[in-house]
């Protein structure tokens, strides 16, 4: 889903408890039930540092979330930049938590960031690379700022090479470009070793892509990697059902239209494309589905993308594939890109114990707390 500048993991309305609820309102013939304004407190299983920085959020709000495609097209150069120069401030920290080297690179004519973790093994038989995907509802964010944001901690908790992928975006480009870029990439990263050494992730815009890039590799025949995060994302491109709704109503953002639409900023790369088309949302096809390599999922319950999401793990099992499912209560959408939080810290021990496993790779000591 779209995020936002402020950080839209965090950009959560909250209400003090206690107050008494209306009453509810009759569901329509139609099944459709009217729910009644009430206070939500927030989690009383948050940490000290998540509770802070979600009281934060309230008072700080987030414009971004109200802008309709019209208005992000006029204020998207602000936006893009907004966005980079947080990004930029929150590496300026992570690089002195994680010891990591980054290195420019084009691989297959597409920009990459390399991330050599000092973690990373003296065998080079034993290292192993991740293709990280940034978010940024396919119209902003950059491989070098919102993408380092899970590829340092990611590399440093794992010993992996990262390579966070500069993929094109619209509105100057539109799909299929951005998993034609991932296909380039993985090509130029299976010239030098195996699919079972190499997994791919991404979280927001970039999970979505992470799925239709699996989905691109089957279509052209490529060997599949050997494991996947599809982090605050599903199977679904548009997203769907209860949290959609949901999340709405407890971020204070816009709400889905009395038939279920609302144009999202993702569309600005989409264009006229069918939703259920694989390509896009692979959710919609068993025959994709059951091509995808073990998979992990990593949301929370105040996440537009948390019903995506579960529904696609539920796909993926009832077919017989590997996938894993991890909820965070009262946390939102890419909470995990505040590295500071113990919450985040707990979601990359659980991101680095699924690649370890699926990669055979040892993981390097205890992890950063």
């Amino acid at each position: 889903m779209g995020w936002t500048v402020k950080l839209a993991p965090l950009a959560l309305l909250v209400a003090a408890s206690g107050t008494t609820a209306a009453a509810p309102v009759p569901a329509t013939a139609e099944g459709v039930r009217n729910v009644p304004g009430f206070a939500l407190p927030l989690s009383p299983y948050l940490s000290p540092e998540a509770q802070a920085a979600m009281r934060s959020a309230v008072v700080n709000g987030d414009p971004v979330a109200k802008m309709d495609n019209a208005t992000v097209l006029k204020e998207l150069a602000t936006i893009r930049k907004g966005a980079d120069d947080w990004a930029y401030g929150e590496i300026k920290a992570l690089r002195e938590r994680y010891p990591v080297e980054l290195h420019h690179e084009t691989w297959n004519g597409v920009p990459v960031v390399r991330v050599e973790p000092r973690s990373a093994p003296a065998d080079p038989a034993q290292r192993r690379l991740l293709i990280e995907l940034h978010g940024g509802a396919f119209v902003f964010g950059r491989a070098d700022s919102i993408g380092l944001l899970e590829a340092i901690p990611v590399a440093a908790m794992t010993g992996a090479t990262v390579v966070a992928v500069e993929y094109r975006q619209g509105p100057e480009h539109r799909f299929p470009a951005a998993s034609e870029d991932v296909a380039a990439v993985y090509r130029a990263a299976l010239e030098t070793r195996p699919a079972a050494h190499i997994g791919v992730f991404g979280c927001s815009a970039g999970g979505v892509l992470t799925g239709e890039s699996l989905a691109w590799f089957a279509k052209e025949k490529l060997p599949m990697p050997a494991a996947a995060g599809l982090f605050c994302a599903g199977g679904d491109a548009r997203y769907g059902g209860d949290s959609r709704y949901v999340a709405a109503a407890v971020t204070d953002a816009l709400l889905p239209h009395a038939d279920g639409s609302l144009p999202i900023m993702e569309d600005l790369y989409y264009g006229p494309v069918d939703f259920r088309d694989p390509l896009v949302s692979p959710v919609f096809s068993d025959a994709v589905l059951a091509q995808f390599p073990p998979t992990l999922f990593i949301t929370a319950t105040r996440a537009a993308e948390l019903s995506n999401v579960s529904y696609t793990h539920s796909r993926l099992v009832d077919l017989g594939r590997q996938s894993d499912l991890h909820v965070w209560d009262g946390l939102g959408h890419a909470f995990h890109l505040d590295a500071r939080l113990p919450e985040s810290q707990q979601a990359y021990r659980v991101m680095a114990r699924f690649f370890a496993r699926h990669l055979d790779m040892a993981l390097p000591g205890p992890p950063a707390e």
